[in-house]
């Protein structure tokens, strides 16, 4: 199921896998985010494209939303998850290699830990076809194959960090130190692929005796000792993300001290709405509320 904007990347998308392997292409989705002409017009524009070449399309639009970012992202994921389960195929999106190198600066400004930095690259359910192709490769492909896209002026607003991460910090930063862009493609292909080694040592060494279910993870302290914080900063963030948790590098430095020290009764608040408590029978960590 195609995630297309009306931008240029998705647009590009959509006409090239339709082209290339049609019986593929189970569906489209296209969201409104509400901001103005502009944003309609892109999504009726991908209604119409949709429709000429026989292929299903569902479109939503936002309402009643505070026009922030996260909220725009937390609705337009909520849309393309519902549509992708109606025609019961992974969504794919149009990201691409400036998309990553952004995702991973951001992380960076945020004080992400290692997992954060693996940005787009991070395993998962969503398609990323173009995450290997820069973006002015993209519309480079768009002008010469006369595809039409519209872009939507909110994109260039510089109230947005991504915007100015995009047009102002990104640029600077590149001319006073040639090659940082390929540095941050190069931080996030080596940190998806710790991310993906420490996930394998979970599942080899602990998953047998953590417990994780909805919004909880319980570590037996009977049967599982972290026997020292190193250990503990690479064990704890692995099982929070598996629950929604994402541990920032304090986040991740408060928790392994917490966890290896003999304590009980005790609980301490962590960033993002979530608390790890300390038991006579292990450690719990938990969501304190929802959606963090």
């Amino acid at each position: 199921m195609l995630a297309v904007s009306g931008g240029a990347d998705s647009m590009v998308m959509a006409t090239v896998l339709h082209a290339a392997q049609p019986m593929d292409v189970r569906a489209i989705a296209t969201f409104d985010h509400g901001t103005g002409p502009f944003a309609t017009e892109a999504s009726a524009l991908v209604v119409s494209w949709a429709r000429a070449r026989g292929l299903p399309v569902r479109s939503g639009i936002a309402t009643d939303l505070v026009p922030r970012e996260a909220a725009w992202r937390a609705a337009r994921w909520t849309f393309l998850r519902n549509v992708g389960r109606e025609f019961g195929a992974p969504v794919a999106t149009a990201h691409t290699e400036d998309d990553q190198t952004e995702t991973v600066f951001m992380r960076l400004l945020r004080g992400s830990g290692v997992r954060g930095l693996a940005g787009l690259l991070a395993p998962g359910p969503v398609l990323r076809p173009l995450l290997h192709v820069g973006r002015d490769a993209v519309r480079a492909h768009a002008a010469a194959a006369g595809i039409r896209y519209r872009d939507d002026p909110s994109n260039d607003a510089l109230r947005h960090l991504r915007n100015r991460v995009r047009l102002e910090l990104l640029p600077t930063l590149e001319r006073y130190d040639p090659g940082f862009r390929a540095w941050l493609l190069a931080l996030g292909e080596t940190a998806a692929s710790w991310r993906t080694d420490v996930s394998r040592a979970v599942d080899e060494h602990w998953a047998p005796v953590v417990q994780i279910e909805g919004g909880l993870v319980q570590v037996p302290r009977t049967r599982t000792r972290l026997p020292d914080a190193d250990e503990a900063a690479l064990f704890w963030p692995e099982v929070a993300g598996r629950v929604g948790i994402a541990l920032d590098w304090r986040g991740t430095a408060r928790i392994a001290v917490f966890t290896t020290k003999r304590n009980t009764g005790l609980s301490m608040p962590l960033s993002g709405g979530a608390r790890v408590r300390s038991t006579r029978d292990g450690w719990t960590l938990e969501r304190t509320r929802a959606g963090s």
